[in-house]
């Protein structure tokens, strides 16, 4: 059931190199739509990565209580991060925690997509202003370079996925799904070997080898692969989805491809299961994940994820 946010004031914070800069030429539409209108907001721009995160903590604790990343995945990865950590140190219930909002205008936009968060710009904000937002679940990640932990809303990815994201974001001058596309074929060149690792949850742990984990709240990853087809935001439940044995040779091509349209389930080389607490050990430093598109590791043993169901308010399409 739909919430209605009484906190007059919208504190937005716009990452100006989202989408390789091109969201920095969204300034003056955004600024227009809620000067027009009379609405009062404040808005920032970041200078260097993770600002994201001081700029939401500030935001926080000066009694702004909705909050907008304008930008990707990215800038709603940290603007949940620094929402959420901030709430947690004043010991703020759900009740009086922050409504997140996003307006996207980054490279990937899976959470948006997802979320059904209107493409167009004008769209977004009148979104915003409806003040119509609904309980979601978001997760944390510790292992790499969290060993504090790091929220999310859209998932964690292990292996392939976050290799292919780690070469899109490296791309100068291409953006959106064209860099994914690329990094999708450049990878499939290079793809991983297996690693043999052990999965534990809630309902026990069991082995195997695997070049991909998927640990999905939202369905999409990656601008263009449907990493977790039966995720829901707020069914209080991660879909892990795995490679269940090595994928290699000619068979490569035929596997990497169902991620398109997220029929990889409908195969016998991945498996699904439900769960809240997840931990992915490997033998060696060999984990590579990321989470909302940002790098948590290029190496690393062991990774724990966790679920807190409807724990975060976000305005949203209903």
């Amino acid at each position: 059931m739909p919430q209605v946010a009484t906190q007059p004031e919208i504190f937005i914070i716009l990452n100006p190199n989202a989408a390789k800069g091109r969201a920095l030429r969204q300034r003056d539409a955004i600024q227009s739509f809620f000067t027009n209108r009379s609405i009062p907001f404040r808005m920032v721009l970041t200078e260097h990565p993770m600002e994201a995160i001081a700029l939401s903590k500030d935001a926080v604790l000066s009694g702004y209580r909705t909050i907008i990343a304008a930008g990707g995945d990215g800038t709603v990865n940290e603007v949940v991060e620094g929402t959420m950590k901030a709430s947690r140190s004043l010991g703020l219930s759900l009740e009086e925690s922050p409504v997140i909002g996003l307006i996207p205008i980054g490279r990937g936009n899976d959470f948006a997509y997802f979320a059904g968060i209107p493409k167009g710009v004008e769209e977004a904000c009148q979104l915003i202003v409806s003040n119509s937002y609904d309980y979601i679940d978001y997760g944390e990640v510790w292992g790499g370079r969290f060993d504090e932990g790091r929220c999310f809303v859209n998932g964690v990815g292990i292996g392939f996925d976050s290799l292919v994201n780690f070469v899109a974001s490296d791309f100068k001058h291409v953006s959106g799904m064209l860099s994914y596309l690329l990094g999708f074929l450049k990878i499939l060149v290079h793809y991983p070997k297996a690693q043999e690792v052990e999965i534990s949850s809630e309902h026990g742990s069991f082995s195997c080898q695997t070049q991909q984990i998927s640990l999905c709240n939202g369905r999409r990853m990656g601008s263009t692969f449907i990493m977790g087809p039966y995720a829901e935001l707020d069914d209080g439940l991660l879909d892990v989805v795995y490679a269940n044995r090595p994928i290699a040779g000619k068979e490569i091509l035929r596997y990497a491809v169902k991620f398109l349209s997220g029929s990889q389930l409908d195969t016998d080389r991945f498996s699904m299961f439900r769960a809240t607490d997840i931990t992915i050990t490997a033998k060696e430093d060999v984990l590579v994940c990321q989470t909302d598109g940002e790098e948590v590791s290029r190496g690393c043993k062991s990774i724990r994820v966790k679920l807190f169901p409807k724990g975060l308010k976000c305005i949203r399409n209903f």
